[in-house]
């Protein structure tokens, strides 16, 4: 039988196991016994505590933030134990925005003074890291333009990431004055409108003179080609050619991204739809069926692209 069917003494002997392992400190073999153990038999709250132990002594954060996080849904009993690991996880996983907000939120809630000790120190590292990651991004972007692109786009996307919305004016006077990559500009404007930069913003994008109001706009992932184009293009591609999805998702992924906020507002969606399939088609040798396309959107479409 491939089943394996535990002895009758297992239970015991794998909790007398990972309770020695975590006296002698030997955490990696506690996870290992831990992961056997859960191939038999449901954990209980006193081990669902010690587990999250092991995996802070292990570095597994992801696990730990995951594991955390199903016991406070489930209101584990341990709730003031498992909310500093939930916290400290997010700590070690540089989530230091989050885990600021977090503690000002569990601050205001019913738990013992102990609990709040232990959180309080979490709170201030996070907050002198993200002191230090507002410092460092103020030094760049004091010399953006000769910053080179790769280091660009990590920036903004960190400041994204961790909500460091304190540069508004400073991203806003840099795509409206300086000459930068398409990416870029979409980066900065994403940030500018979680940022909630209400004032208008005129740069030159793709030859374009565009003047938008970052807060008015809907962000990348809900532009039109996102929600309309794309997932239409892929339903087919899953027809006819289901190999080449990657392939296509990469480029039309991209070109999302660089055009933003620009519309292919001269072509109807269902043209545009065939455009793209005729381009994939021809580009990378992709069996795709689509509609008949006219010359003249087709000349528009490739002018378009060629400038991406």
């Amino acid at each position: 039988m491939s089943e394996i069917i535990p002895f009758p003494k297992l239970k015991n002997q794998l909790i007398t196991s990972i309770n020695q392992a975590i006296k002698n400190g030997q955490f990696d073999e506690a996870y290992q016994t831990f992961e056997l153990y859960e191939q038999h038999f449901a954990m209980d709250e006193e081990l669902s505590l010690k587990k999250c132990e092991v995996l802070k002594e292990c570095g597994h954060y992801l696990e730990l933030r995951e594991e955390a996080s199903i016991l406070l849904n489930q209101g584990h009993d341990y709730y003031d134990k498992i909310v500093v690991y939930f916290v400290e996880s997010l700590y070690y996983l540089e989530q230091y925005q989050t885990v600021v907000e977090i503690i000002n939120q569990i601050k205001d809630e019913n738990i013992e003074h102990s609990t709040r000790m232990s959180l309080l120190p979490i709170q201030d590292m996070a907050k002198d890291k993200l002191d230090q990651r507002q410092l460092k991004a103020s030094e760049v972007l004091r010399t953006f333009q000769e910053t080179q692109f790769e280091e660009q786009i990590n920036l903004l996307i960190d400041l994204i990431d961790n909500h460091l919305g304190v540069f508004n004016l400073t991203l806003a006077q840099i795509i409206e004055n300086e000459s930068l990559h398409p990416n870029v500009q979409s980066l900065i404007l994403e940030y500018l409108r979680l940022g909630e930069w209400s004032a208008d913003v005129k740069f030159e994008k793709l030859n374009e003179i565009i003047t938008v109001n970052p807060i008015e706009l809907d962000g990348i992932e809900r532009t039109n080609i996102n929600k309309n184009i794309i997932p239409k293009i892929i339903d087919q591609l899953e027809i006819d050619s289901p190999s080449s999805i990657e392939l296509a998702k990469s480029l039309l992924n991209q070109h999302a991204i660089v055009m933003y906020p620009i519309t292919f507002s001269e072509i109807k969606d269902e043209n545009l739809i065939a455009c793209y399939l005729k381009l994939l088609s021809e580009r990378f040798n992709i069996d795709a069926n689509y509609k008949s396309v006219n010359q003249d959107d087709w000349q528009k479409f490739i002018d378009f692209i060629q400038k991406l």
